[in-house]
């Protein structure tokens, strides 16, 4: 699955219905996405770092030399290490849900809820992928701050930002109800 495939509504497949569902169990469900909201925040940073990285570096030409003890130096410093701890935290939410929430969805879903998690773990291992670039572009800004790295770096970390965001609306979409109503803890 590419990137432009993940954000593909039309191929996500529908969850079952769950006409009985109480408010306190859609509350339940809506807990996920209270959990995204946290690495949306994150994922704002990043973006927000991106930025000021780019403001800094007005020469079209290349970046201003990264000479250690400069804002510049340590912008991109702090880049490398909170892209990293991001993605960090992100498999581990992928984790917990693929190796916790998933099964147990599966299990009480039966069928019906098969197809949607399928599709979430297939745009996990998108987003994997889409992970393991920015984590190779960052190291390859850290080891030359020049103007095309960064922007390949930008480039990427865009690309994960959509992909990310697209893949957690579908999954706070697509798990609410089964989430409550077939009460799997989160």
């Amino acid at each position: 699955m590419t990137p432009e495939e993940l954000e593909d509504e039309a191929a996500r497949p529908a969850p079952p219905a769950y006409p009985a569902i109480t408010r306190a169990e859609r509350a339940h469900g809506r807990r996920l996405a209270a959990i995204h909201d946290m690495y949306r925040a994150e994922l704002d940073a990043v973006a927000r770092m991106l930025e000021a990285i780019r403001s800094q570096g007005a020469d079209a030409g290349a970046l201003a030399p990264a000479i250690e003890g400069t804002q510049l130096s340590r912008n991109l410093a702090r880049f490398g290490t909170a892209c990293g701890r991001d993605c960090a935290l992100l498999q581990n939410h992928h984790d917990i849900e693929e190796q916790w929430v998933f099964p147990a969805l599966s299990e009480r879903g039966g069928a019906a809820l098969a197809p949607v998690i399928r599709r979430l773990m297939e745009e996990h291992r998108v987003i994997h992928r889409l992970i393991g670039e920015l984590a190779e572009a960052a190291r390859d800004l850290g080891r030359d701050a020049s103007a095309s790295g960064f922007e390949t770096c930008a480039a990427r970390f865009t690309r994960l930002d959509r992909a990310i965001r697209s893949h957690f609306g579908y999954e706070e979409r697509a798990l609410e109800e089964p989430l409550g109503a077939l009460r799997v803890p989160i």
